[in-house]
Order: C-alpha cells, then sequence, then structure tokens
C-alpha cells in the first residue's frame, strides 16, 4: 500500500502578493512592484545567503542529534545555501568587472 505523505514547505509570497492585491476594475499589468534600491537588493541577497546558512546548520546539527528524521529536508536547505551563494558571488564578480571595467576607460 502506498500513499502521499505531504512536504511542510513554507513558501515566500512576499514577492507576489503584489498581484493579488490588486483593486477592483484595475487589470493586474496597471499595477507595478515597489522599486527598491540597488543596495537594499544587496543587502537582501547577503542576509538570504546568510539564513539559509544557518538554517543549513540547525538542520545539520539536528540531524546529528536525532532531532530530524528527513534528511533530504536537510539537503534541500543545504542546496538552498549552495545556490543562494553561487548567485551572490556571481553578482559580486559582475560588479568587480564592470567597476574595472568603468575605471579603464578613457576620458
Amino acid at each position: 500500500m502506498s500513499y502521499i505523505v505531504p512536504i511542510n514547505m513554507s513558501i515566500d509570497t512576499s514577492k507576489i502578493n503584489w498581484l493579488t492585491n490588486t483593486p477592483k476594475g484595475h487589470d493586474v499589468q496597471d499595477k507595478e512592484p515597489e522599486q527598491s534600491s540597488f543596495k537594499t537588493m544587496l543587502n537582501g541577497m547577503i542576509n538570504n545567503v546568510i539564513e539559509t546558512e544557518n538554517q543549513t546548520k540547525v538542520d545539520a546539527y539536528n540531524l546529528s542529534i536525532g532531532n530530524m528524521d528527513d534528511m533530504h529536508t536537510m539537503m534541500i536547505n543545504e542546496m538552498k545555501a549552495e545556490v543562494a551563494l553561487q548567485t551572490m558571488l556571481n553578482i559580486r564578480n559582475k560588479l568587480v568587472d564592470a567597476y574595472k571595467e568603468i575605471m579603464n576607460t578613457n576620458i
């Protein structure tokens, strides 16, 4: 006998809430998401990396002491942390390359 066990996941919908909160009579395309500064975006990215790595550490600790019995959740959180870190590093590398190119531009 087989059955499906639901996975408890919290999905961050804050990025798409502006789509569902449209007043009546307005089209979804009329509403724009809030504009944020580049600094805010980078700080959010850094905080995301820190949070995902901390969650991975907590999961590894819980697995090691026996409080967690599903290793797949830890592996998923570990991959999230790795993807967040790689994304941040790639953006940092692009920013450094852009800075170097601007500094080498002759006026």
